[in-house]
């Protein structure tokens, strides 16, 4: 005997939440989290999480430091967001510039391409950059020691 098991219908989120209101809620959230790494400097309030990769290894993860570098970059000391994490700060631009482009596709007729996020190459070269970039800041030698936290 076969049950007869009533359909439902689940809609997706992304066909709930438009992309207007998508870019809304990630405005506010940046807005709310901007302040609190504005008036709360990671490198003076202790209370943010810390990477649990440092914890159990010892080593620096490629997002270590970041949460010291965005709070160095909104009080405008990019040389101090640079010694806590380069890898935020080179790839800062290219966050923005996507952001950038998602809201303009949001609001204009006319639409505009990522191809280069799209790209396998870039996004190859993206993950070896990361990979090189979380070897590097673990070494022990004196230029590369540089790129540690």
């Amino acid at each position: 005997m076969q049950e007869d098991i009533p359909s439902i219908r689940i809609r997706r989120l992304s066909c709930v939440v438009r992309p207007v209101h998508q870019i809304l809620i990630v405005s506010i959230a940046v807005v709310l989290l901007s302040l609190l790494y504005f008036l709360f400097p990671a490198s003076t309030y202790h209370f943010y999480p810390k990477c649990i990769f440092h914890e159990i290894t010892g080593l620096y993860c490629p997002g270590c430091g970041s949460q010291r570098a965005v709070s160095a970059l909104l009080h405008g000391r990019l040389f101090e967001a640079v010694d806590y994490n380069l890898l935020l700060v080179v790839s800062a631009p290219f966050i923005l510039y996507s952001a950038f482009v998602f809201c303009w596709n949001a609001f204009s007729k006319r639409k505009m391409r990522q191809a280069l996020f799209y790209s396998p190459t870039f996004v190859w070269m993206a993950f070896a950059f990361v990979l090189l970039f979380a070897v590097l800041r673990n070494m022990p030698w004196a230029p590369l020691r540089w790129l540690a936290p």
